[in-house]
């Protein structure tokens, strides 16, 4: 028995009726037109993340990559120091 029932001598298992949720059918509606437009979207979302990540990773990963070590640039030579006194 549950203990909100224990006093009252309601059985375990005793239908009660149970009261309709407050408000209009079409708000109802709505919600559960935007809850599935929601998950809707969350799905489109991860179908577009999983796509990513396959086409990167078919295409050798993510930027740029050139075998061996990364290239430098040429080298500048430094100006000539200034004259003293100048």
């Amino acid at each position: 028995m549950m203990p909100a029932q224990a006093g009252t001598g309601i059985g375990p298992r005793a239908r009660l009726p149970v009261a309709p949720l407050p408000g209009r059918r079409w708000v109802r509606q709505a919600g559960q037109v935007i809850v599935g437009l929601l998950l809707a979207g969350l799905a489109a979302a991860a179908v577009w993340v999983l796509l990513a990540v396959v086409v990167a990773a078919l295409a050798g990963g993510l930027g740029p990559h050139f075998p061996g070590p990364p290239l430098h640039p040429v080298p500048v030579p430094n100006p000539a120091p200034a004259p003293p006194g100048s």
